[in-house]
C-alpha cells in the first residue's frame, strides 16, 4: 500500500482529520502489505501504550511509534480472533478483541471510529455485512 492510497482511504473513512498529525499514519504504508485494503482505523491505549489499529481485509495491524524506542507493529489475523466487543461511551469508546485465552483491551478510542470498527468485527466474526450508513460513520 502506498502513501497516497492510505491517505485517500483515511479520507474516505472520515478519519483523516482525527489522525493527521499522528506519527503512526506515516508508518501505515510500510506496515501493510501492498494488496491490503483498509476497512477501518481507530486508535487507543492498551497496556499503557498508545496504538493505532488498522483493520485490513485479513488482519488487524497494531502500530505504535515511540520517538526513542522506535516502531512496534503486531499483526493479528482475523482467524485468531474468537470474539470481540465495541463499546461507545459519551466521548470515547473501547474495543476488546478476544484471541483464545488472551484478550486485548483498547481504551480511549475516538468515538467516531466505533461504528466502522463494529461493522468490520461483526462482518468477520459473525458474517453480518455492514450497512452503508454504518460504513460512513
Amino acid at each position: 500500500m502506498d502513501k497516497q492510497e492510505c491517505l485517500r482511504r483515511m479520507k474516505e473513512l472520515n478519519v483523516y482529520n482525527l489522525f493527521h498529525y499522528r506519527p503512526e499514519t506515516k508508518i501505515i504504508p510500510r506496515a501493510l502489505p501492498e494488496d491490503e485494503v483498509i476497512q477501518a482505523i481507530s486508535a487507543g491505549i492498551s497496556a499503557g501504550v498508545r496504538w493505532m489499529l488498522v483493520f485490513g481485509s485479513e488482519d488487524v495491524y497494531f502500530i505504535h511509534v515511540h520517538p526513542v524506542n522506535g516502531t512496534k507493529t503486531r499483526k493479528v489475523p482475523f482467524g485468531e480472533i474468537s470474539g470481540g466487543e465495541v463499546q461507545k461511551g459519551f466521548l470515547f469508546g473501547k474495543i476488546v478483541l478476544i484471541l483464545g485465552e488472551e484478550s486485548i483491551k483498547i481504551e480511549n478510542c475516538p468515538r467516531r471510529t466505533m461504528p466502522q470498527v463494529e461493522a468490520v468485527l461483526r462482518n468477520y466474526l459473525y458474517g453480518i455485512p455492514s450497512t452503508s450508513r454504518e460504513r460512513e460513520g
